[in-house]
């Protein structure tokens, strides 16, 4: 048995991403003001991040089955550090074309811990804390977004803009000198031969079971990463609050994470999937409904806006524990599993932030109408696999 100081730092590399990605969006209407960008324009500081973490989930799994998990998980960070000097750099120079491309780099590089996180989980840890370790997950990955925020928009305030690359440097370089805790779980390595990799990616592409869960689990990616992007501009635009004002409001949102990451635990313990899954989808609609009054009656209450958003984050909690529980498990090769799993969750998760930046110019309309496409998506997939 490990200890539990051991598993929430084995949970703390999912977070790498996750904060890496939100802690510049407290900022991007100041990014939007310097740069003279658009809404869409400006979000691919967010975009492109997500670009490299999906193309990255398909890395990472061959090198960890060929390499190791932890020599994969170390490449990965050293490689988030390297565009992470990119964008100290470029920041600093006003570069905004060359900002995005260490956006891209550093992506990739961050990829590495959602991946090889996975696989340590399914083995590393005895089988009697896996299902709670995977509960506790989305922990992880919402607290490493409420928490980013939290700390950009700080950074943001009182000092500048690109001090958020100084910080993430700070936690990159902690992350790569924790890896001494964990034990090399790979015995039997597997070279990279492109030939039966495409064959494996296929073959995990051809399981309906972890095609669906993967798409649950970027149903709460979508959801966090959607609010990441749009909320600044929302709370600027539409709420007429400060930078730090957001950062503060974004607690709500932090505690809403806890709820629904300690309750999820509870209650995959007690409920059948479906049963959990339908729980969360009754409660994101609520939310959506919420959001759409709160835009009809031309509301600007913030503390409505963020116990909204907070509810979101509860109920889409549900979704990743349930769905990262069958994904990961779905093929008896756990990296193949984890990597089309986080790539399918991740590249969901991209799609929604890139459209949902076109669907309109205002942003609460945007992220109402991108997490209803989503929802109606995912009933649409419920129905298809009920069918079968």
């Amino acid at each position: 048995m490990k200890s539990k100081y051991a598993i929430a730092w084995l949970l703390s590399y999912i977070s790498v991403a996750s904060v890496s990605s939100a802690i510049i969006t407290p900022a991007l209407p100041r990014i939007q003001t310097q740069f003279s960008l658009s809404l869409g324009a400006v979000e691919w500081m967010v975009s492109a991040f997500l670009i490299g973490y999906v193309v990255g989930q398909l890395l990472y799994g061959p090198l960890a089955n060929a390499y190791g998990r932890l020599k994969a998980l170390r490449l990965g960070l050293s490689l988030n550090l390297f565009g992470l000097s990119i964008c100290l750099i470029t920041a600093f120079y006003g570069n905004y074309p060359l900002l995005v491309l260490g956006r891209l780099i550093t992506g990739l590089g961050a990829a590495s811990g959602l991946t090889c996180t996975f696989m340590l989980i399914n083995e590393w840890l005895p089988e009697e804390q896996r299902k709670t370790a995977m509960a506790y997950a989305i922990l992880s990955f919402a607290l490493g977004l409420g928490f980013s925020v939290m700390m950009g928009a700080i950074i943001t305030a009182y000092w500048q803009w690109e001090g958020c690359f100084v910080f993430l440097m700070g936690q990159g370089l902690l992350m790569l000198w924790g890896l001494r805790v964990f034990d090399e779980t790979l015995h039997q390595p597997k070279p990279i031969k492109f030939k039966i990799l495409f064959y494996d990616y296929i073959n995990a592409l051809s399981s309906l079971k972890l095609v669906v869960f993967s798409m649950f689990v970027g149903t709460c990616s979508a959801i966090g990463y959607c609010f990441s992007a749009a909320g600044p501009q929302i709370a600027h635009g539409y709420l007429h609050i400060s930078v730090t004002d957001y950062g503060y409001w974004n607690g709500l949102n932090i505690i809403g994470m806890l709820a629904g990451g300690l309750s999820a635990r509870e209650l995959l313990q007690y409920l059948s999937i479906p049963k959990l899954l339908s729980l969360g989808f009754l409660g994101c609609s609520a939310g959506i409904l919420s959001l759409l009054w709160l835009w009809q009656t031309e509301n600007h209450s913030a503390i409505w806006f963020f116990i909204t958003t907070a509810s979101l984050y509860i109920f889409a909690s549900y979704f990743f524990a349930a769905g990262s529980y069958i994904a990961s498990n779905a093929l008896e090769d756990k990296a193949t599993a984890s990597s089309m799993m986080n790539f399918i969750n991740m590249g969901f998760a991209t799609l929604c932030v890139i459209a949902m930046g076109y669907l309109s110019q205002n942003p609460l309309i945007a992220f109402i109408l991108i997490l209803s496409l989503v929802l109606f998506l995912m009933l649409g997939l419920v129905r298809l696999v009920a069918r079968r």
